[in-house]
């Protein structure tokens, strides 16, 4: 399995950001890997200095850029002390889009940012910028929601069989490599109260459910065997009802400290950011989430050009 080699954790210097840079140290530390710290300057703050025209925008730019460095680099020599070196940039831009290219640019395998506060979740659907980086970026995000107490112990992973679930859980077992890993699938039969409502026998109904869970069943069992041919050992939950009260359910009475989920495909993303299941998880745990993207499409190769016969 391959290691996680290169983390990278964005600031704004705010006590939720302190959280995620302990947490992205802590792993760094635990897996021997490189640390960036990334800070982006945005651009907005630069325009209204030059509306109040109270310097010329390349002071002011000069000015903010040097602060955020100084700060940045008072972060970078107290992790020194803990003898994990870290690199540390400024970018200026929009704050997505340069977390994206810094991270593709350095080759991140990881990407450590804080939450957003008590609206968290309201903000993340309507545009954050941890929502954005997530929309636009193919890296494995991880969102931090509580203060670091050690290396993750226990680790919840929702499955529904889909490669972006699978996904998730092999990231699961690349940054939390001490935990115990559960691997959960919610069986739900899909208009089980309509077709109940609508007169059809309940034992039609019981051997629909028993069906579904069969299927469930197989597909737990190739997981858990695929995994121990690695010698990776995940404990299998099989659960019947609705997914995020399940998720809910389970993340409290495991004592979860890390939920990892598969992001969907674009058009699902664009429908409900990454789905429904994800805006409950968010809201309703207190947990850190792992949100791991689907990779990226290979784009087919451009046919050659014909040649010009005017040449």
């Amino acid at each position: 399995m391959e290691k996680i080699q290169r983390i990278l954790v964005t600031t704004d210097f705010s006590p939720r950001a302190g959280r995620a840079i302990r947490r992205a140290a802590q792993l760094a530390a635990e897996h021997k890997a490189e640390l960036y710290l990334l800070h982006v300057l945005p651009t907005i703050p630069l325009k209204a200095i030059r509306r109040l025209m109270v310097e010329t925008l390349p002071e002011a730019e000069q000015r903010l850029y040097e602060q955020a460095r100084t700060a940045l680099q008072h972060e970078a020599e107290t992790l020194a002390k803990r003898d994990i070196p870290v690199k540390h940039h400024v970018a200026i831009g929009r704050a997505h889009i340069e977390i994206n290219r810094y991270a593709e640019s350095h080759r991140a395998d990881l990407i450590v940012m804080g939450d957003q506060g008590e609206t968290f979740v309201q903000e993340l659907f309507l545009g954050t910028t941890a929502s954005k980086t997530l929309r636009t970026g193919r890296h494995p995000l991880l969102i931090t929601k509580q203060e670091p107490k050690g290396p993750y112990k226990h680790v919840l992973v929702p499955v529904d069989f889909s490669q972006s679930s699978l996904d998730a859980l092999d990231m699961a077992s690349k940054v939390a490599m001490q935990a115990s890993i559960h691997v959960l699938h919610a069986v739900e039969v899909p208009f089980e109260q309509k077709m109940k409502h609508t007169g059809l026998y309940e034992e039609w109904v019981d051997l629909h459910r028993n069906g579904i869970l069969n299927r469930a069943l197989q597909g737990i069992e190739k997981i858990v065997e695929d995994y121990a041919r690695n010698h990776i050992q995940v404990t299998p939950v099989i659960e019947h009802g609705p997914p995020s009260a399940i998720i809910r359910e389970k993340a409290r009475s495991l004592d979860i400290d890390l939920i990892a989920i598969g992001k969907r495909g674009e058009t699902e993303l664009d429908d409900a950011l990454f789905g429904s299941v994800t805006k409950h998880v968010l809201y309703e745990t207190t947990c850190d989430m792992l949100v791991v993207s689907p990779p990226a499409p290979q784009k087919s190769p451009e046919p050659p050009k014909p040649p010009n016969p005017y040449k």
